[in-house]
């Protein structure tokens, strides 16, 4: 078994492997099983990373009410607009990433029961 590099991404694989682990080029005869578990693997990733993106952006949102809360004296007089302009950046990030995440998370569902709803060879309707 050698470490090639992959013809489509140049990252490094093995030259046994039929689908780069990288960027999903087939690289030998594969399987439909084989490219929906690929297609899983990066899926449950994406949404990983998400979510991981998702705690930094409500940290982020804390950090500006912090702020917030600092620069105005305890609540007792106005605040900058910084403070502001951040939470409010961070909250439609926010937003944004929870949109990502729900669509992923429903192709995730879609992958899920066309794994599960597959005939197997021989079966008939």
């Amino acid at each position: 078994m050698a470490i090639i590099a992959c013809p489509e991404c140049h990252k490094k694989v093995s030259s046994h492997a039929p689908i780069c682990t990288h960027c999903g080029f087939q690289m030998g005869a594969v399987s439909a099983e084989q490219l929906n578990i690929f297609r899983m693997r990066k899926l449950r990733d994406k949404i990983y990373h998400l979510n991981i993106i998702s705690y930094a952006v409500i940290t982020l949102f804390l950090a500006a009410f912090g702020w917030y809360w600092w620069d105005s004296g305890g609540f007792e007089h106005q605040s900058s607009a910084g403070p502001f302009v951040l939470m409010g950046l961070a909250a439609l990030a926010y937003l944004y990433v929870r949109g990502l995440l729900f669509r992923s998370r429903r192709s995730q569902k879609v992958l899920r029961q066309k794994q599960f709803t597959r005939l197997k060879p021989g079966q008939k309707l």
